[in-house]
C-alpha cells in the first residue's frame, strides 16, 4: 500500500498516510497534529519492497561475449 507524505501549512507538521490510490483520489485529507485541512502532499523517493532481482548471468558465461574476459 503506497504511503504519502503531507506538509500541514498552519504548524509546519509533516505526517504520512497509508492508503490506496483509489482511497486517495476521495481522500480529505487534515493534520494529525492541528487538524487543519491547508495541508500540501510532499513528494519523496519511493521505496520499493518485494521487487525480484536477477542473478543471470549472460548465456556464455562473461561479459566479452568471446568468454576471454569476465565480468
Amino acid at each position: 500500500m503506497p504511503t504519502y507524505e503531507y506538509l500541514c501549512k498552519k504548524c509546519n507538521n509533516v505526517f504520512e498516510k497509508k492508503m490506496t490510490v483509489d482511497e486517495k483520489k476521495d481522500a480529505k485529507i487534515s493534520c494529525e497534529k492541528c487538524g487543519s485541512e491547508d495541508v500540501a502532499q510532499q513528494f519523496f523517493g519511493i521505496n520499493v519492497i518485494g521487487g525480484k532481482t536477477s542473478s543471470k548471468k549472460p548465456a556464455n558465461g562473461c561479459c566479452g561475449g568471446d568468454g576471454s574476459s569476465c565480468c
